[in-house]
């Protein structure tokens, strides 16, 4: 047993004989592309998709994340050109100008990140509906009343259903 001890204590290294390495810099190459690069028709409708589907690790395999959206996005922004959103373009893009009218009737021009602007969202109303017969003429039709939950109903008091019949 004190054999094994004394072998370990051989194998320490000595403090201060540990050298760490620094990891490699990612490097990330700005791509120049010159021609419109040949997208699929829904790489075009879904840009994000795209980005997606390109920089999947089993896709782009041992090229960095970094990497892969430079030229993903260099990518889309050659064959989108103005469409291309804000969220993928390229961190060296310039910031989209455009003339917008004023109210004297000219179009100063002026150049900022779109707005973006917040739906409104439909709120869906709980509703009450009920269904019941009413008699037209010798027959039968059924009724349907419908009522925002918690709004109180128009009839009050003690109701009873009573069958109708032939």
């Amino acid at each position: 047993m004190s054999t094994v001890f004394a072998l370990l204590l051989a194998l320490q290294q000595t403090p201060g004989a540990v050298v760490w390495e620094a990891p490699p810099a990612d490097v990330v190459e700005a791509v120049e592309v010159t021609e419109a690069p040949d997208l699929p028709a829904w790489a075009l409708a879904d840009p994000f998709g795209w980005e997606r589907s390109q920089c999947s690790p089993l896709v782009r395999g041992d090229e960095p994340m970094d990497a892969c959206q430079s030229r993903v996005r260099a990518d889309l922004s050659l064959a989108l050109g103005d469409r291309l959103p804000a969220g993928l373009r390229p961190a060296d893009a310039p910031t989209p100008c455009q003339a917008t009218p004023s109210a004297d009737g000219s179009f100063p021009v002026e150049c900022r990140e779109p707005e973006r602007r917040v739906a409104s969202a439909n709120t869906v109303q709980d509703q009450v509906c009920e269904s019941r017969p009413r008699r037209e003429g010798g027959a039968v039709a059924f009724v349907t009343e419908c009522r925002p939950a918690g709004a109180s109903s128009e009839r009050q008091g003690l109701r009873f259903r009573l069958p109708i019949g032939d």
